[in-house]
């Protein structure tokens, strides 16, 4: 199997802070993407990985309007592995108003078709928040959004889930629910803000390639 994965989750999952984090967790000093923009055009960027994670995050929950492919070197025997890792636009329900806001997401659904292996990043933290707020008597079901992701996910070769957000307290229960949800699927407890649970997707990305 060739290691392309493709990230994708709600907005403010923590996608690309997800790829920049896995990125210095692999030791890279300096940044080298391919973008893909809506209308087909590419165009490689290289700068040091400070500048990007400064580039790359902000508070805008549509800041990625474009496919991002990073080249990651991943440890294999004596050499490494040139892992592919596409950060894509988070998806949300209804129509957004914003034109290319709407063409980034679907960007992203076009590139789930194709993808080989996909990672599902999901906010445990609000999992957690929302399970709290229920009350007596109600079940609590994943987001629809997520749910189609899943069923996409499950005919994929290689599929797991990232409990993002783990830094906070809620996210213990939401990653409990999501353990026993995704019963048959790999869920990894991870922080994109703190860098924890980084070992277990190497491992996984590793197998990749």
């Amino acid at each position: 199997m060739n290691g392309d994965s493709l990230v994708i989750g709600q907005t403010n999952a923590g996608k690309t802070s997800f790829c920049l984090r896995f990125a210095r967790f692999l030791g890279l000093r300096e940044l080298q993407w391919m973008v893909e923009r809506t209308d087909g055009v590419r165009e490689r960027r290289r700068m040091p990985l400070s500048e990007a994670e400064q580039l790359l995050s902000s508070g805008d929950p549509h800041r990625t309007r474009e496919l991002q492919t990073l080249f990651l070197p991943v440890p294999r025997g004596k050499a490494d592995r040139m892992v592919k890792v596409t950060d894509s636009a988070g998806l949300a329900d209804g129509l957004h108003q914003d034109p290319t806001v709407r063409k980034a997401m679907a960007q992203t659904l076009r590139s789930m078709v194709d993808a080989k292996a996909i990672i599902h990043v999901i906010d445990a933290a609000m999992i957690g928040q929302e399970l709290h707020a229920m009350r007596d008597g109600k079940t609590f079901r994943l987001h629809a959004l997520d749910e189609q992701m899943l069923a996409l996910g499950r005919s994929r070769s290689a599929y797991i889930v990232l409990a993002n957000k783990m830094d906070l307290p809620s996210a213990k229960d939401g990653l409990r629910w999501l353990k026993q949800y995704f019963d048959k699927e790999k869920v990894i407890p991870i922080s994109a803000r703190e860098g924890s649970g980084f070992h277990e997707v190497k491992r996984y990305v590793w197998r990749l390639v």
